[in-house]
């Protein structure tokens, strides 16, 4: 049996229970079921815009925090769900999972859910973290297969290192909907924890599952995104993207979905974004992404879906309509973070440790951040363009990609998404770090 420690730091009593989300909350991953990574109007002024506080966890972060009722809640690789006053700036108390957490967690009905790397979904009370139930899935992993990025085989199955994400939960309508690397997903009783259905893919799910209608719709690691009827689990529809078997780096669908009222959008690591009629799964278009993958999910708005790619180091803004590039911004380096859409601004943060305000019609930059360690660059990681210096990255062959990577983690690279709450935008990266950056006075 997993042995749970709650660490209660006195401040329970003075918790509002973060129950029905206001429209000012954001309490699941992208803010809402739809993953639409929005917020209208929300006043945010790059000429006013700096770091007023942080707060450390001292662990990797890569699930994204969520807001509800005046706390941000955040998981890290540590096993600690973390409850942060936003008004005193002070820990209430955290949680501590026997696994690391990389799925954001979800909150209602003064409940926080998520998902950890112990192969357990959580529900935790909101005002005191006090552990509601659990459900344990049939095990959560990495993704790995034989001869990935040219590893001899005799080595074995090799763990693909840019696999950051566990699924975060959906909550809606009384239900908990997550994927599991089990190759499920499931549907629970969000009150009890109780089995309501699952459904069986063909691929691990690292994807989050978004709400589009009366299904809510995922994508799994064999390369195929289905759409699942809410209430019964019933396959509605099933698309296919490509996949590459030889090395089996072009394949999978590691992003999660965003829809809005006839349309799902989702990344592939094929290299491509594809619009589906949130009906029927048939094609709408998809955009060529040049080989580079799409991996976090979409921002959107009326007219456009913003998302990031990795090799190509692009931060797009794509037509809803028919897919053509209506903005292609450089952002130097890898980006899984998904891009947030603020009022008439674009945030987009990238594996360097860096954060970009953009004029989200013209691309303009109105503001940047970036990490000590970045700036540092200690182990001569970044070239003078401001890129990766993929030669020192990668030589030494496919096992040495861990190192790499764990370099540019060092960097204080933003794995987890931005987002936007009650004036500050807030960010955490993968040195633990997590950031709160206000408009005015400094």
């Amino acid at each position: 049996m997993t042995v749970h420690r709650l660490v209660n730091l006195g401040f329970i009593a003075a918790l509002a229970v973060a129950g029905t989300a206001s429209g000012a909350d954001w309490p699941m991953f992208m803010g809402d079921a739809r993953h639409a990574g929005h917020v209208s109007g929300a006043g945010l002024d790059p000429a006013t815009l700096h770091l007023a506080w942080r707060f450390d966890t001292r662990s990797e972060i890569r699930a994204s925090p969520v807001v509800a009722g005046g706390v941000l809640f955040a998981g890290a690789e540590n096993g600690n769900l973390y409850a942060i006053d936003l008004a005193t700036r002070k820990l209430r108390w955290l949680y501590h999972a026997a696994g690391g957490i990389s799925s954001t967690p979800a909150v209602a009905g003064g409940v926080v859910y998520f998902l950890s790397r112990d192969g357990l979904l959580h529900a935790v009370g909101a005002a005191d973290g006090a552990p509601r139930w659990r459900f344990r899935t049939q095990g959560e992993a990495v993704f790995s297969t034989f001869g990935m990025y040219g590893a001899p085989l005799e080595d074995g199955p090799f763990a693909d290192p840019w696999d950051f994400y566990l699924s975060s939960p959906l909550v809606h309508d009384g239900k908990v909907y997550v994927g599991s690397s089990d190759q499920r997903v499931y549907a629970l009783d969000a009150a009890s924890g109780k089995l309501a259905w699952t459904y069986k893919t063909g691929g691990m799910i690292h994807s989050s599952p978004a709400l589009a209608g009366p299904n809510i719709v995922v994508g799994s690691w064999d390369g195929a995104v289905v759409a699942l009827d809410a209430a019964s689990g019933a396959l509605r529809w099933r698309y296919q993207t490509e996949t590459e078997q030889q090395q089996s780096i072009m394949l999978g669908v590691q992003a999660s979905p965003t829809a809005d009222r006839d349309t799902v959008y989702i990344g592939s690591r094929d290299g491509h974004l594809y619009a589906l009629d949130a009906a029927s799964g048939a094609l709408k278009w998809r955009y060529d992404a040049k080989g580079a993958w799409i991996a976090g999910t979409a921002a959107q708005d009326e007219d456009s879906v913003y998302v990031g790619t990795s090799d190509t180091n692009l931060l797009l803004a794509l037509d809803k309509h028919d897919g053509h590039e209506r903005l292609r911004v450089d952002m130097r380096t890898w980006t899984f973070a998904s891009p947030l859409r603020v009022g008439t601004l674009l945030v987009g943060a990238s594996m360097k440790g860096e954060l970009r305000v953009l004029d989200a019609a013209s691309g303009r930059q109105r503001w940047s951040y970036r990490t000590d360690e970045s700036a540092a660059d200690a182990f001569g990681i970044l070239a003078a363009d401001g890129k990766f210096d993929t030669a020192r990255l990668y030589a030494g062959g496919p096992h040495a990609l861990q190192s790499a990577l764990e370099h540019v983690k060092r960097l204080g690279a933003f794995i987890a998404s931005p987002l936007w709450h009650d004036g500050q935008l807030i960010a955490a990266n993968a040195n633990g770090e997590i950031l709160f950056f206000e408009c005015a006075a400094k």
